[in-house]
């Protein structure tokens, strides 16, 4: 028998698929949910590029109508000129599903924009340790002896603030700034509340201490393999 080659789904993986089969026992309500929610991660990473991109030209978002325009018209610039047609229609389909995500998403980014630009903070700053311990820090500012760290979630699964604790450790490491010196204000934006965690310096100090600790494990195993 001669199959057929399906060159046009290479690289590709279904919606539904038997390697996770789960969905064979899906209600209407879930099989619409996982329709609506197929997007969800690709979204969150342009609503992360544009709200960032609001910060940096101090654009404050007014209201959510404008907020969600903004976000749409930001989508269709940056695929509209593909040369590849897919793409430009991928770009149409994201806009599409803007639709579906919650209300609370663009509430929270609304928040997350005015405040970063209120606190004059710096956009997708990388906190650096070493070649194999660092991140890149949402939103950031240090400023008369206070470091905030803000970070925007477009998710649904609850957000942990030991990212940004980990984030407000390595700023310490990098610019060699003992965390007893200091106050931290670390914050997430999700799902239209704003979580806000002030930790204290020991809190912080144990984290520096295990990410020193770990990194120090790390060289001398790739010593050994070198």
């Amino acid at each position: 028998m001669i199959f057929n080659k399906h060159s046009d789904l290479k690289g590709q993986h279904a919606l539904f698929s038997p390697s996770q089969s789960s969905w064979l026992r899906y209600d209407d309500e879930q099989i619409e949910g996982r329709i609506k929610n197929q997007y969800r991660t690709a979204l969150g990473t342009e609503l992360h590029e544009y709200v960032a991109s609001q910060i940096i030209l101090c654009h404050k978002a007014t209201n959510i109508r404008a907020l969600i325009h903004g976000a749409e018209n930001y989508i269709f610039t940056k695929y509209k000129c593909a040369e590849d047609s897919k793409l430009a229609g991928y770009g149409m389909t994201l806009i599409r599903h803007l639709g579906y995500l919650p209300k609370e998403a663009f509430e929270t980014a609304k928040l997350y924009i005015n405040d970063g630009i209120g606190f004059r903070m710096e956009v997708e700053q990388p906190l650096v340790y070493s070649p194999i311990i660092f991140g890149t820090a949402d939103t950031i500012c240090f400023r008369d002896g206070v470091l905030r760290i803000h970070d925007y979630k477009s998710g649904d699964h609850p957000a942990k603030m030991e990212q940004l604790l980990t984030y407000a450790a390595l700023f310490c490491l990098e610019y060699n700034v003992n965390p007893a010196d200091i106050i931290f204000e670390l914050r997430i934006y999700q799902a239209g509340e704003v979580v806000v965690h002030n930790p204290e310096s020991q809190e912080v100090r144990e984290i520096v201490d295990n990410i020193v600790h770990i990194n120090r494990i790390a060289e001398k195993t790739k010593a050994k393999e070198d």
